[in-house]
């Protein structure tokens, strides 16, 4: 974990919201596990979230302040560029979309350099 995070291949960087709230996290859907950290899943799909071929998983730990932001495959298991491939945009428009949503949500901001 850390204090700030770029997803493979992406440009930008994020960091957690000073103004993050616990509510916030579970309004967003985050998932507190066994040791009080906080899990997020979302799949990237086109069509059928069932068939999504990646998904965006963030955990952010109990103290909220360090987080990972990872897009992987479906398994979860393999971290995914879906920024090299053109066929693609789709799901990098809904990652985009996701993302403002955290923002808005002040769970997450970008950081500029």
């Amino acid at each position: 974990m850390a204090n700030m995070v770029m997803i493979n291949g992406d440009t930008r960087k994020f960091t957690l919201s000073p103004d993050l709230k616990l509510y916030a996290l579970i309004d967003a859907g985050f998932v507190k596990t066994v040791k009080g950290n906080f899990n997020y899943e979302h799949p990237l799909y086109n069509d059928s979230p069932y068939n999504a071929p990646t998904k965006l998983k963030m955990t952010i730990n109990k103290e909220m302040t360090r987080l990972t932001m990872v897009v992987t495959d479906r398994n979860g298991l393999q971290k995914v560029n879906i920024f090299k491939n053109k066929q693609l945009a789709p799901t990098v428009e809904l990652l985009n979309y996701i993302l403002k949503d955290l923002e808005e949500r002040k769970i997450i901001v970008a950081v500029k350099d």
